[in-house]
């Protein structure tokens, strides 16, 4: 059948192509009474709505060689549905003519159809070229296209949100599986190569050379697909946490608020159009199809607006705050993308502010940061979707007289009238710093739910102990009740920091327990390192020399000073260690022999020639049949290294090296022994031992 004769049965209206229409302004349709809506007019039409030109101009019912219930092939589209292909079947040809054109199978529905058609307008730069080869083939092609059959924005979306946690646990499946045969792979080569962890070569010509050959074959097959496995893990894994966070990506205020201003953009687009206006340069010739379809879109797109609305409001009873033009003033600054840059000037839809490339990043941002030699001033717009928060020029002033650069926290507590982080307030009582020592029992029931704790501002917060000091708490990481980390500071009532950053490990009501322990110890001193209590929490002073278990044992075992230890005492002295000592021993025996042979190494493997080498003999009826790897050999080692007053490193996990060259081994002075000069055990003249 050629194109002509498809056209020419085709129940196409021409007036719908081929009519222009014109705008007439907004207001009553002369056909069916609607207000407030574009007019158009044109041949037999006058003001009329554009519900009413698609009803004066339908579109066909169907399009192409027959009626739907006698062709070969039905191509439908709905906005609801997309587009889909019936009347294929398996090995008939169609879905290799139309594959070029994007078309594909979807296992779910049973059917051939368009990827992303849903919720769009017929893509006929696919449809029409798709049925021309379908009708190349033999068949006959029947186009079925109903735009006015769509579903709600609302509807749409919780579909998607939906079909992203389907796809979430989907991923994170084929991730687990690949994890667990990666591992899998890994184990078997390990357990092939424990035939070869001396170093066997493999012996050519001997009865083993094939075995040993294909052993190497399957430890390397094996590794190679436990690494890949272990890519496919990693990429399941990274599908799986996009597609988790689809949801929060899709609903985030500060990105949401863009999209209406995109959304809202393209309205503005429309309405244009509907007007027979230009937008951006393009125009549209008005007939009654483009009249019909951007009615639709103008209802699309309100709909779409008036969505991301409701989720942007939701997020303000939440909370979050959409900051406008009013919230400003020149002289303030803003807090954005980490920084604080002060305002040079308010706008309409985003905010001039001071910038110097020079010095960025910078954690606070002023105009005299931003003027040049010149005199001018750089700047840069900053939107209000990513404004974090504002502070006044006057409490960043003092903030800066005290070489301090202001929080989100200590912002949103001015924003909210909170005198408590002002730093100029020098009358406030420190139990009254941000909440009082009731702030802990709060914070209990926040470490309960574990991620709640990493939206709250700065992740900081302040406590008074019982002696009536000021801590101030910063969490620097950690998503589990048993897995935080803080940093705890001694602040004043000005909430100036006034003591040295301590890290901690663990929760919020053990902190407060030892910040209330080193005030009822202050001015006394440790029993066990004998140093002085001095202001700070969880440690004595000096505490770089102390390792963090010590500090703990510290603070239950702080006494005061009348007891038997004195106030001046001081820490005893530790034994300065040998720095010229030898850090490492390498063995050497031969195989079967009864003697081994052991030198003194620095930590580079460089043999010590001023230290003589120590020979070990096997014991009664023993011989080193395993070469330099021998237990006996490693047992005689360490007794000798006892008696010279060092300890080797690692166990025989720490050994490296190889038999024909020796083994090493790492070692160390022993803290708990006084220096031993290093002597050379008797030289035997056993005729199986190896050569030096």
């Amino acid at each position: 059948m050629t194109a002509h004769q498809v056209e020419t049965t085709t129940p196409v209206d021409n007036r719908y192509r081929t009519v222009t229409l014109m705008f007439a302004g907004d207001g009553e349709c002369s056909g069916c009474g609607h207000e407030d809506t574009p007019l158009y007019s044109g041949g037999e039409l006058a003001r009329v709505c554009p519900a009413c030109v698609a009803t004066t101009f339908p579109p066909p019912p169907w399009e192409g060689d027959c009626p739907p219930e006698k062709a070969d092939v039905v191509i439908t589209h709905t906005r609801a549905d997309g587009t889909l292909l019936e009347g294929s079947r398996k090995g008939d040809g169609i879905f290799e003519a139309i594959r070029p054109y994007g078309w594909r199978f979807f296992r779910s529905l049973g059917c051939l159809g368009l990827n992303h058609s849903r919720d769009t307008s017929a893509d006929r730069y696919k449809i029409d070229p798709a049925a021309k080869a379908i009708r190349e083939l033999g068949f006959t092609v029947c186009i079925v296209v109903n735009e006015d059959e769509r579903r709600a924005f609302a509807e749409a979306e919780a579909d998607r949100e939906q079909r992203a946690e389907s796809r979430a646990e989907r991923f994170e499946d084929r991730a687990s599986r690949a994890t667990a045969s990666s591992d899998a792979s890994y184990q078997r080569s390990k357990q092939i190569s424990e035939r070869f962890y001396m170093g066997q070569p493999i012996l050519v010509g001997h009865h083993s050379e094939g075995r040993a050959r294909r052993d190497h074959a399957r430890m390397d097959n094996a590794m190679r697909k436990s690494i890949n496995e272990g890519e496919r893990a990693k990429h399941w894994a990274q599908r799986a946490e996009a597609s988790g966070a689809y949801a929060e990506h899709r609903t985030n205020p500060a990105r949401t608020l863009r999209r209406i201003e995109t959304k809202e953009a393209d309205l503005r687009g429309v309405v244009r159009w509907q007007r027979g206006e230009s937008n951006n340069g393009h125009s549209v010739r008005l007939s009654p199809a483009v009249v019909v379809e951007l009615s639709r879109r103008r209802d699309e797109l309100t709909e779409e607006v008036g969505y991301w609305r409701s989720i942007v409001a939701k997020a303000e009873a939440e909370g979050f705050k959409v900051w406008g033009a009013d919230d400003f003033t020149k002289g303030d600054f803003v807090r954005s993308r980490g920084s604080w840059y002060e305002v040079l000037r308010v706008n309409k839809k985003t905010l001039t502010v001071a910038w110097n490339l020079r010095l960025a990043p910078k954690a606070v941002m002023t105009a005299a940061d931003a003027t040049f030699e010149d005199g001018h001033v750089g700047r840069q717009p900053v939107d209000y979707s990513d404004v974090k928060t504002r502070m006044s020029a006057g409490d960043m002033a003092r903030y800066l007289e005290r070489n301090r650069t202001p929080s989100i926290a200590d912002a949103k507590a001015l924003l909210d009238g909170v005198t408590a982080a002002s730093p100029q307030d020098q009358e406030q009582a420190p139990a009254e710093v941000e909440g009082s020592a009731d702030i802990p029992e709060r914070l209990r029931a926040l470490l309960v739910e574990g991620e709640q704790m990493l939206k709250l501002p700065e992740r900081e917060w302040s406590f008074t102990s019982t002696c009536g000091r000021v801590y101030r708490v910063r969490m620097v990481t950690g998503r589990d009740v048993t897995d935080l980390h803080f940093e705890v500071r001694t602040v004043d009532a000005k909430g100036t920091a006034v003591g040295v950053g301590k890290d901690w490990t663990g929760t919020l009501e053990v902190i407060r327990e030892h910040a209330t322990a080193a005030d009822e110890h202050e001015g006394k001193q440790c029993q066990r390192c004998g140093r002085m209590w001095g202001k700070g929490l969880g440690s004595p002073q000096t505490p770089a020399t102390c390792t963090p278990g010590h500090w703990s044992y510290c603070d239950r075992a702080a006494v005061p000073v009348e007891q038997d230890v004195s106030t001046d005492a001081q820490a005893k002295p530790k034994r300065k260690k040998r720095t010229n000592g030898p850090k490492m021993v390498i063995v050497t025996a031969a195989y079967g022999s009864r003697q081994a042979r052991m030198v003194y190494a620095n930590g580079r493997g460089t043999v010590r020639e001023d230290i003589p080498a120590v020979f070990i003999d096997a014991p009664e009826g023993v011989k080193f049949n395993e070469g330099p790897a021998s237990a006996a050999i490693w047992q005689g080692v360490d007794e000798v290294l006892e008696k010279a007053g060092f300890v080797r490193l690692g166990g025989n996990g720490g050994r490296t090296g190889s038999p024909g060259k020796g083994i090493r081994a790492k070692i160390t002075e022993r803290e708990d022994a006084e220096p031993v000069a290093v002597e050379s055990a008797p030289q035997s003249q056993d005729t199986d031992s190896p050569a030096s």
